[in-house]
């Protein structure tokens, strides 16, 4: 009987051997688990959600200013490739408040419009401030403004493939900037006692920043200096003055001021010759120096004369101050027995009926990704 008492407790037990083998097994097993998802990261699937590539793509692109976005990445300067590199998102609405409305300066400058930015934008630039993302995809994004048939392209690829991409179509709107067309009328005519044979006079562009920064104002809408060219156009000058009276009229040059609170001007240096950062301006079509290395420009009936000045405009961001645009003429007179008229007065560059304002072109942005 003892014998068989012994025989049925060593069935119980198991053996010390058996039981550290089981749990080397175990934790063996344990760590090949936990190594398998490691060893298949590196295999690529190929269910790529090329479509959620394409709708971030086109959400940067019309719903994202930028970054920097103060000052806005497309006004860094000068434009070389130590800037450039500063850039960090080509986002291309006007601002956080206006998605789908996009910037015209920043159009032209990320679909390389602007050749004289000082840089373009390559491959590299577009995968990695716009597309974002490990893998090298290739795209092609364009951009087509209806009312105007024009069209932009930042191509990455030469063919789009039929499969296994990614698409995305926006509706957007461009802002167009505000032009002054200023179209004298007799509002603007200044007289002169007959006896005068000559004479030089300003007309002059009022700026007030005050008005144009009003932060009521729709961002869609609103008139930036900050960030926005202003243009300003001249014709029709000769529609209330004498022809037969005037024997000769010219266009002298031009110079701008900073204008204070208290109707003082300040001449604003190192603006000039033409052709700067500043501004840009033509007489007839024709560039025209405002340091007086071209000589005075005759004016007749038909001239005009187009000033577009860049942003950031000078001072823009004091609310308190203004700019002044000076345009100078000089006047030589007939010696006859009527009263002799000549240009004068200021126009103002505001949100009225005196300013062409801000219009938003309509478009489509396509995104495709693969």
């Amino acid at each position: 009987m003892d014998a068989i008492r012994r025989i049925k407790d060593e069935d119980a037990i198991l053996s010390i051997d058996f039981l550290a083998g089981f749990t080397i097994f175990i934790l063996s097993l344990i760590m090949v688990i936990s190594l398998v998802p490691g060893v298949l990261a590196g295999i690529q699937s190929d269910n790529i959600d090329y479509d959620a590539v394409a709708y971030r793509t086109s959400v940067i692109l019309v719903e994202d200013p930028g970054a920097p976005d103060n000052p806005s990445w497309d006004l860094m300067g000068p434009y070389d490739m130590e800037h450039k590199a500063d850039i960090q998102r080509l986002g291309l609405a006007v601002s956080k408040d206006t998605p789908n409305i996009l910037s015209r300066e920043k159009v032209d400058k990320f679909f390389n419009n602007n050749l004289d930015s000082g840089f373009t934008f390559d491959a590299d630039d577009y995968r990695d401030k716009v597309i974002f993302g490990e893998l090298t995809y290739l795209y092609n994004i364009s951009l087509r403004l209806d009312a105007e048939s024009e069209s932009y392209y930042a191509e990455g690829g030469d063919v789009v493939p039929t499969f296994q991409y990614g698409y995305m179509r926006r509706l957007v709107k461009v802002k167009e900037p505000s032009v002054a067309e200023v179209k004298f009328t007799s509002d603007y005519i200044g007289d002169l006692n007959r006896t005068v044979t000559n004479i030089s006079s300003d007309f002059s562009v009022k700026i007030p920043y005050d008005v144009l920064m009003d932060r009521s104002v729709n961002p869609a809408y609103r008139i930036d200096p900050q960030s926005e060219p202003l243009k300003i156009n001249l014709s029709n000058m000769y529609s209330n003055l004498s022809e037969m009276d005037i024997q000769s009229m010219k266009f002298t040059g031009m110079k701008i001021y900073k204008s204070l609170d208290d109707g003082s001007m300040i001449d604003i240096p190192g603006l000039y010759p033409f052709e700067n950062d500043t501004y840009s301006l033509t007489v007839d079509g024709q560039p025209y120096s405002a340091d007086g290395s071209i000589p005075p420009k005759s004016v007749v009936p038909n001239s005009t004369i187009e000033m577009v000045l860049y942003p950031p405009l000078p001072f823009s961001n004091e609310i308190t101050s203004s700019l002044n645009v000076n345009f100078s003429f000089s006047y030589e007179f007939e010696n006859s027995n009527v009263t002799h008229q000549y240009l004068s007065g200021m126009h103002q560059y505001d949100y009225t009926a005196n300013v062409k304002q801000p219009n938003l072109a309509d478009g489509v942005m396509e995104v495709v990704i693969w």
